[in-house]
């Protein structure tokens, strides 16, 4: 990621703080809170992906004992389960997300692979204890999770052994768009705080500023020339 990028990154991650602090105030508003956690997994993606890019880049390693192979089959097993919990309980929308295979993940771009196995373990640990009858433990989510972070964190992408900048690039950059596309829905469903409740209005544009390097943010010489614009008119008063 550049600086412009970083930058942004932390923005999202600021906005994403906010939300779950305020978690409660969004409960009438489940638009609003869809929009917030979309940037909450944008977030963490971007974070994944530019962590597995780095890792990778340091070397062409590729362990016995870790592999990317390894990794697809725990998230296989966890789909499985997720899939018989979503086929008792008449989840259509977690069916589909849990219907997947081994052709599934010959798809994805190396890069990706980590994420994809990310968003399964998230969604059985949201269902934890549920998902016992159908053979996933505790035990097992807690070492699904440490392989994936181990595997991350030593090897990066080691089925190739190695990751272009230029396509870790292009997945950073389609994900950046995104968030804009999410912020520009979400800073229209503020608005209606706005009067309603200012306080609440005023803390997420403080977490919606982008900072640079000098601790400047975006917007300031607009504001500053608002701010002229307003001295004058009073003077003319």
């Amino acid at each position: 990621m550049n600086t412009r990028e970083k930058n942004k990154y932390e923005m999202i991650g600021a906005v994403s703080t906010f939300y779950e602090r305020e978690r409660d105030s969004f409960t009438n508003v489940p638009a609003a809170a869809a929009v917030f956690s979309d940037l909450k997994q944008i977030h963490k993606e971007i974070g994944l992906n530019e962590k597995v890019v780095n890792e990778g880049t340091k070397g062409k390693v590729i362990s016995k004992d870790i592999s990317q192979d390894e990794i697809v089959k725990t998230g296989l097993v966890i789909t499985g389960a997720l899939y018989g919990y979503a086929a008792t309980e008449n989840d259509a929308e977690l069916m589909t997300f849990a219907d997947i295979n081994s052709k599934t993940f010959s798809k994805l771009r190396d890069s990706e692979i980590p994420i994809h196995i990310d968003k399964i373990l998230e969604k059985a640990n949201a269902l934890a204890d549920k998902l016992i009858p159908y053979g996933i433990t505790e035990e097992k989510r807690n070492d699904a999770r440490a392989k994936l972070d181990n595997y991350i964190e030593k090897f990066g992408i080691v089925s190739a052994g190695k990751v272009t900048k230029k396509s870790a690039r292009e997945t950073n950059l389609m994900l950046f768009e995104k968030a804009d596309q999410k912020f520009k829905v979400l800073d229209k469903l503020m608005l209606g705080f706005k009067e309603s409740n200012s306080d609440l209005y005023s803390r997420y544009n403080a977490a919606r500023v982008i900072y640079d390097k000098t601790g400047s943010r975006k917007g300031e010489e607009d504001k500053s020339a608002s701010s002229a614009k307003t001295t004058t008119v009073n003077s003319s008063n």
